[in-house]
């Protein structure tokens, strides 16, 4: 009985799939005949290329964009609104209460309101005409068009979009690149519990001293990430990159050569479509947000920009003091004044709404309040995205235009989040690096990474960063830019703050490029897909200390061996890479755990900060982080990484087998569809 069950589940599953296939392929655009798209003054044309790309071409950028609305709904209607959901707060009415925190914690933020106001900054430009139109192919598509299995699945019909729906991305885009407030709360609740020597290590290059007493704080901070991890569920979250631009006289042809890949985490639909439009005034082949007319990277016949987070901190988190007798007031200039107070009604799928109060200090919206186990604290967001200027869409509307760098220039100064590298270059030689962004400014003996007293009017921002102070490059002597979400290098760049990535990436690549004066198109291709660990020397040498030890079993003498031999390669066949990979792990758990708790080792562990100082702490083994506070006896550095290497040949066996010459790469480093 229980095998016919078997075989019954799996025949209606592969029904299922098979009805779900040829629905999806019905509602593809199709690769030959004629479409007719309403209110379109001429034809355009569009073909498709080898990789199912479109290429889109009218005389109007009317025409064009109402045509790559009409296309991109097509193929990605359901995705376009899972990403407004998330932007306004409405997962629960689909998806029922399970998305409620990430419903809670958008209207919170106040994207939706945000986006309501940005969107009057472009009102009556020919932008915000060309994105209606963008809209009118989309809702085409809603109107006239079978809806995509996903809708039917869930019972309900895609409303209209808006402009402010569009909009509205450039929240989660940024938001998605802010390990601020992660950090800076983690920072705050450590800095109460761990002596200088300690902190020092977690916080690279920063100050120390702290403002208030940051008590209770970890529950929020724990709370918060884990509903960043759910978002990513639901909708990819945008992280990492790396991007180089060689000038002529460094390429084999004596044109300038330009490479991007940006680390988005890997979704079905990707995070991108891709398309090439071509009007009589604009041609440019991009990548674009599926709800965003305009592409975030590419290249026209004159010019081509890529993006990289800067990972600049434009995030400030204040801690305000609440009025015991009035939880709806805060300590602001030697008074008690009113929160802005504003109701949010969220509907839940077969439940019934909620309302939440979103609450506002000047200095942002509250993150929490008494719910999170702060008592009389509450935390509240100060963000460049809602800087009164913050005009992304210009931005990304001029950059495809621009043909000098003054142009170039002037279209990434519009924007004042997400903070972004933007690297462009011209035909006339011209290479550009530019950090697009406006960055808060604080007084001088404040520190950036931690929770701020927002009670006390000197810590309040005193200005934002303008383009010309953003850190650049204009034509370097060497020919040479490389972004890789690391620090600026420029001397005159160093006193900006930042959650910056490792360094291992950014000098790997510069490192390759200087090897030799000129390249081509074809070498740089295979720099894309380099998968040498940066640095693996110097920490291998590190981790080989457990090679004093006696070796105990057949597997940890054989993954010794490959783990001395190793050559930094990480191909999917590579079995020091697994051994090299597992063993970090382990340390980095037995260094922080004990001291941060397993809830803030998981919050760290997803931060920038986890590998900056874990690379801090390989370099001086008599740091008293190496000591398991919970024992009685002091550990060493030695006994750290003896036990680790043991833990963590312990935990590839249990996963891959007793045979070490099966532990290759590509079993562990997987992806995954669920």
């Amino acid at each position: 009985m229980n095998q016919i069950l078997k075989w019954l589940t799996f025949v209606i599953i592969v029904f299922v799939s098979i009805i779900y296939s040829l629905n999806h392929l019905s509602l593809l655009s199709p690769l030959k005949g004629e479409v007719v798209v309403n209110n379109l003054e001429n034809n355009v044309y569009v073909y498709m290329g080898d990789y199912g790309i479109p290429h889109i071409e009218g005389r109007t950028n009317l025409d064009v964009y109402k045509s790559l609305g009409y296309l991109v709904a097509k193929e990605r209607l359901f995705q376009m609104d899972l990403l407004r959901r998330i932007v306004q707060g409405r997962l629960s009415e689909i998806f029922g209460s399970k998305t409620l925190e990430i419903d809670k914690l958008m209207r919170t933020l106040r994207l939706k309101r945000t986006a309501e106001y940005q969107e009057s900054l472009i009102k009556d430009t020919v932008i915000h005409k060309e994105m209606k139109a963008f809209l009118e192919g989309v809702h085409q598509v809603i109107d006239q068009e079978f809806l995509p299995f996903e809708f039917k699945v869930l019972g309900y019909n895609p409303e209209p979009f808006t402009v402010s729906d569009m909009v509205g991305v450039a929240g989660y885009m940024a938001l998605t690149f802010s390990d601020g407030i992660a950090r800076d709360i983690l920072n705050s609740e450590m800095l109460d519990k761990l002596p200088e020597e300690k902190m020092k290590a977690l916080r690279i290059d920063s100050k120390v001293e702290t403002l208030y007493e940051s008590g209770g704080l970890k529950d929020l901070q724990v709370k918060l990430q884990k509903t960043f991890n759910d978002i990513n569920n639901y909708y990819p979250l945008f992280h990492g990159s790396n991007s180089w631009i060689l000038s002529g006289k460094r390429t084999t042809t004596g044109k300038t050569l330009l490479a991007n890949d940006p680390h988005m985490s890997v979704s079905h639909p990707s995070v991108f479509y891709e398309a090439h439009i071509k009007s009589e005034e604009l041609e440019v082949y991009g990548h674009f947000v599926p709800l965003v007319p305009f592409p975030i990277l590419g290249h026209t016949p004159h010019s081509a920009w890529a993006v990289t987070m800067s990972e600049m901190d434009d995030i400030t988190v204040y801690l305000e003091k609440v009025n015991p007798e009035d939880p709806k007031q805060i300590w602001r200039d030697e008074k008690w004044v009113d929160l802005e107070i504003q109701k949010e009604t969220i509907k839940i799928r077969n439940e019934n709404p909620i309302e939440i109060e979103v609450m506002k200090s000047p200095h942002g919206p509250l993150l929490t309040d008494t719910r999170f186990h702060v008592e009389g604290k509450a935390l509240a967001l100060s963000w460049s995205y809602y800087h009164p200027d913050n005009n992304l869409f210009k931005s990304l509307y001029e950059m495809p235009r621009a043909k000098t760098v003054e142009e170039f220039k002037t279209a990434v100064s519009h924007a004042a989040s997400p903070g972004l590298n933007i690297s462009w270059g011209n035909n006339d030689g011209d290479i550009v690096w530019w950090v697009m962004g406006k960055y808060p400014q604080l007084a001088a003996n404040l520190s950036y990474d931690l929770v701020l007293d927002g009670s006390l009017s000197h810590t309040d921002i005193l200005n934002y960063t303008s383009i010309d102070e953003n850190p650049h490059v204009i034509n370097p002597e060497d020919g040479l830019i490389v972004t890789a979400n690391y620090k600026p290098i420029q001397a005159e760049f160093q006193h900006y703050a930042g959650y910056w990535q490792p360094e291992g990436r950014f000098f790997r690549i510069e490192e390759i490029l200087r090897k030799k004066e000129k390249w081509s198109i074809e070498e740089t291709k295979k720099l894309q897909t380099d998968y040498t660990m940066p640095y693996y020397e110097q920490i291998v040498s590190r981790l080989l200390l457990f090679s004093t030890m006696k070796l105990e079993t057949d597997e940890q003498k054989e993954a010794s061996h490959h783990l001395k031999n190793w050559d930094g390669n990480c191909d999917i066949e590579s079995i020091g890479c697994t051994i090299f990979a597992f063993v970090n792990h382990a340390v980095m758990k037995n260094i922080f755990e004990d001291e941060l708790g397993i809830e803030n080792f998981k919050v760290f562990g997803q931060t920038t900060g986890l590998w900056q100082s874990y690379k801090y702490l390989l370099k001086r083994l008599e740091n008293p982080f190496w000591d398991n506070v919970n024992t009685q006896r002091v550990e060493s550095a030695h006994d750290v990484l003896e036990l680790s290497f043991k833990e963590a040949i312990a935990i590839i066996k249990s996963r891959l087998g007793s045979q070490v010459n099966q532990w290759h790469w590509g079993k562990v480093h997987k992806i995954s569809y669920s």
